[in-house]
Formats: structure tokens, sequence, C-alpha cells
């Protein structure tokens, strides 16, 4: 059997930290879009940068953190838990779609 690089035999251990560095990441990429999507506001007082910004801030970063604190700190049902991620991407595409339309 050939070995792959990230394979291994304690049970997905190395995809399990791959899943939560990848979900991690994703949470610090959005937060500094947020912060860069402020500045730029600041700097030109336009609307629809804020509204980009609060959209890709609610596709990725709030989206997943929700997945993530309802499913380790909550007793919720199953089914809610994709049903609040999805309601979050939802919420910040029709955002996008606002802040496109909106020139």
């Amino acid at each position: 059997m050939i070995s792959l690089p990230l394979q291994t035999t304690a049970g997905g251990v190395v995809i399990e930290v791959l899943l939560v560095f990848s979900l991690l990441m994703a949470v610090v990429l959005s937060l500094v879009i947020g912060v860069k999507g402020l500045q730029t506001y600041r700097a030109s007082h336009d609307r629809g940068i804020v509204l980009l910004t609060v959209g890709i801030l609610l596709l990725s970063g709030i989206a997943t953190s929700i997945n993530v604190i309802l499913n380790m700190f909550t007793d919720v049902s199953v089914w809610i838990i994709p049903i609040a991620g999805n309601l979050s991407r939802l919420l910040g595409i029709v955002i996008i779609i606002v802040a496109i339309y909106d020139q």
C-alpha cells in the first residue's frame, strides 16, 4: 500500500487538524476582509463598501463560526445547525446583491 504524505493510521487525526485549521483560516481571512473594508469605508464613506464587507463576513466567517459554536457549545437539534449557517449565508448573499445593485 502506498502511503500518502497526509495519510495517517491514527483515526484520521491529520484530516481533523486540517479541517480545524481550514475553518480557523476562513474565519481569520474573513476578519481581515472585515477590517480592510472598515478602513476603506472610513476613507471613502461609501455605503456599498460596508454592505459588501458585511455580506462577505456573513458568507464566510460568521456562517462558519455559527456552525462551530452551535456544534460545540449548545444542545440544539441537529437540523437547526445547518439551517442557521445557511440563513447566514443567504443573508450575506442578499446584502451583497443589494450592494451591487444599489449603485
